[in-house]
């Protein structure tokens, strides 16, 4: 057999290798689409994980561009050229061009051109997906303050992700006790970090002294107490008792200012870092937060507790939430002592009972 007959073999072979190649190809989209090929398709074919999926990938591809497909059908390009072939072609081009290219082209640069494609695509995706992030914010009729977000992933919203997840699983409970829902820690952890931000400004005190917050509290007159129209119940005021620069307005009935009263500090801040630097950390069993820490009362103020040191201890933002006269748990004991204070549950009956027994009740 002369040599130029054997060299129309070897291309008939050629082409018609990659006919059935192609063949393959549409039964592999065929069984992808009704999920038949087996969990182990790879091993059966004798074949690596990533060409397999590279298969599945081509397939998908080729069913939306036809002048590709025919060619493949004609023999005309190899698996090595027609793989990075159908990555050249984007939304709004027409695939007939990138045939053409694709039949005199090498594979390595068909490779080199597909790999630029995907960083210049990249890069113009991740401009948009940036330009995507937002956060709304408003308040409800409620008084409630509400919002949406959206953080690409890969521009900070796995760094988001992650420290949710490592801040609110540092969140346990007391021994014995349940653990708080997610999205109730979630929210607190969202607003310790409001209050940490705010605090920056104030330098090292207010790395573990909690900062100081004002609040401007309206009182009409009949003696309802009011926060931007929101009724306030004793227990929100007494949360912020110890932590905060009181404003008293009076209002009358059309929320007018009758009086404004000058911002009254119940607890000084000296009281406030000496009660700080006296416990260290969170009094809450099995805390250990260090930063951002607030002052409670173990007795309220509202049922006859007084502000003097052997009665306020330091907390973190959240357990201060679980705490008396607004929570189901109180602190009871000497906090001049490391051990002197135990935790235990209040029950709502036993809440009731000592908010009647305060003089201010009387």
């Amino acid at each position: 057999m002369d040599t130029e007959r054997v060299r129309a073999g070897r291309d008939e072979s050629i082409r018609e290798q990659r006919r059935w190649r192609t063949r393959e190809l549409a039964h592999t989209l065929v069984l992808d689409e009704r999920d038949a090929l087996a969990k182990d398709q790879a091993a059966r074919d004798g074949e690596t994980e990533s060409k397999s999926q590279r298969k599945r990938k081509t397939a998908k591809k080729l069913e939306h561009l036809p002048n590709l497909g025919n060619a493949a059908m004609n023999g005309e390009l190899s698996q090595d050229q027609l793989d990075p072939a159908t990555d050249l072609v984007g939304d709004d081009e027409d695939d007939e061009e990138i045939a053409e290219t694709a039949k005199r082209t090498s594979p390595l640069e068909l490779q080199r051109m597909a790999r630029e494609r995907r960083r210049r695509a990249a890069r113009e995706g991740s401009v948009k997906r940036r330009n995507r992030r937002s956060l709304r914010k408003w308040r409800d009729d409620d008084g409630f303050l509400c919002g949406r977000f959206e953080l690409p992933l890969e521009h900070g919203g796995a760094i988001v992700e992650r420290f949710f997840d490592l801040v609110t699983e540092r969140m346990k409970p007391a021994t014995g006790e349940a653990w708080e829902p997610l999205d109730r820690r979630q929210a607190d952890v969202l607003i310790g970090l409001c209050q940490m931000e705010a605090g920056a400004e104030d330098g090292a005190e207010s790395a573990t002294v909690g900062r100081r917050v004002d609040i401007h509290v309206d009182i009409s007159l009949d003696g309802e107490a009011s926060m931007c129209g929101v009724a306030l119940p004793d227990e929100w005021v007494e949360a912020a008792r110890a932590n905060a620069r009181v404003h008293l307005r009076v209002v009358d009935d059309d929320g007018n200012v009758i009086h404004e009263d000058r911002a009254r500090t119940f607890v000084s801040q000296k009281r406030r870092r000496a009660i700080v630097r006296r416990d260290g950390r969170c009094r809450w069993p099995g805390c250990n937060r260090r930063l951002r820490l607030q002052v409670h009362h173990l007795h309220p103020s509202s049922w006859g507790g007084t502000d003097d040191t052997s009665n306020l201890a330091a907390v973190c933002a959240y357990h201060h939430g679980l705490l008396v006269p607004h929570g189901d748990y109180v602190l009871e004991g000497n906090p001049n002592r490391p051990d002197g204070l135990t935790l235990r549950t209040v029950a709502k009956e036993e809440r009731e009972r000592l908010r009647k027994l305060s003089p201010r009740a009387a």
